[in-house]
């Protein structure tokens, strides 16, 4: 598949934060052990107010080839006030918008590939 590789992937992370600069320090490809298969793709996004662990990465199931968003468990509870729960919902929203290039990206890489068969 052709979001299987770093650098397809490193290139679109690239473009979306060639239109979203501010994101920038947030977003990261996971660049070791980087190989070829269904856990290749890994974006990892800091969130600001939490320390949860947030990644985006690429799964195929029956109904195709998706990007999915996964939240690792955390340890212990955390409290934000009104401030700290904007932020959050705003990186929230990053990591919404993200996973949606990356589907849009996927899906007309996917539409190439059948044209070109």
């Amino acid at each position: 598949m052709p979001y299987r590789n770093q650098e397809t992937v490193e290139a679109w992370v690239r473009d979306y934060l060639a239109d979203n600069p501010s994101t920038a320090g947030a977003v990261t490809v996971l660049e070791k052990n980087f190989t070829p298969g269904p856990d290749s793709g890994l974006v990892v996004v800091a969130l600001s107010d939490a320390s949860t662990v947030t990644y985006i990465q690429p799964v195929e199931n029956e109904s195709g080839a998706r990007w999915s968003v996964t939240f690792e468990a955390r340890a212990d509870s955390f409290e934000l006030d009104a401030d700290g729960v904007a932020r959050l919902a705003a990186d929230l929203a990053v990591v919404a918008n993200l996973c949606g290039f990356l589907q849009k990206r996927t899906d007309l890489a996917l539409v190439e590939i059948g044209t070109a068969s």
